[in-house]
Parts: C-alpha cells; sequence; structure tokens
C-alpha cells in the first residue's frame, strides 16, 4: 500500500522539527521502517515521491513476436483461441487473464468496430 504524498511530507516535516523518526512514526501510525525511509529519501533526494514499480516479466513475454505475427495475419482472433494456439505450437498453457494482462501491459489493444465486422 502506498501512502499519500501529504502523509509522507507531514512525517519528514515532524522529523525535521527534531522528533525522531520512531516518535513520527507512532504518531501517524505508519510503520517505522517507512518513517525512517521517508526521512532518508527526502534528505538524500530532496523529495519523498513513492519510486515507480518495475515491470514484471511474463512467461508470454518470449512469444510475443509469434502472437504478433498471428494477430496480422488474422485480426479478429480471439484469446481463446490465442491460447489454443500457444497450446498447440508452444506446448504453453495460459489463462485468457494471463494474455489478456500480457496485452494490457503491452499496451496492444483491438479496438472492434463496425467496419471490421
Amino acid at each position: 500500500m502506498t501512502l499519500s504524498q501529504d502523509l509522507r511530507l507531514r512525517i519528514v516535516d515532524l522529523v525535521k522539527t527534531g522528533v525522531s523518526r520512531r516518535q513520527a512514526a507512532r504518531q501517524f501510525k505508519v510503520g517505522v521502517s517507512s518513517a525512517i525511509r521517508f526521512a532518508k529519501q527526502a534528505e538524500t533526494l530532496g523529495h519523498v515521491k513513492p519510486k515507480k514499480a518495475k515491470k514484471r516479466k511474463s512467461c508470454l513475454d518470449r512469444f510475443g513476436t509469434e502472437i504478433l505475427g498471428w494477430i496480422a495475419e488474422q485480426p479478429d482472433l480471439t484469446l481463446a483461441e490465442l491460447r489454443q494456439r500457444l497450446d498447440e505450437r508452444q506446448g504453453l498453457r495460459v489463462g485468457s487473464t494471463t494474455l489478456h494482462d500480457w496485452f494490457v501491459a503491452n499496451q496492444i489493444t483491438y479496438k472492434k468496430n463496425g467496419t471490421r465486422q
């Protein structure tokens, strides 16, 4: 869970007034390690913004070009059909949600419209 920017700043400001990091954590009801981390980050970086999350790797990443090739050949493939092809041709069984999440993570979209139908 990410704590709000406002709360992070209030913790850092309190620590700057001389209150210990542990007391600041107790006062704002956050973890001691979080208060320590916020104060240290403010000293070293000058801000307390949350770090960006690292992109998680997917088991589908290595088959990305093949999946995109299938879609280029037949643009109206469904997730079920893509799952079936992955199983038949690569021996990889994945769920529809896994496949959908891979498309979202790689910003691959397909907009249905009247012309394509």
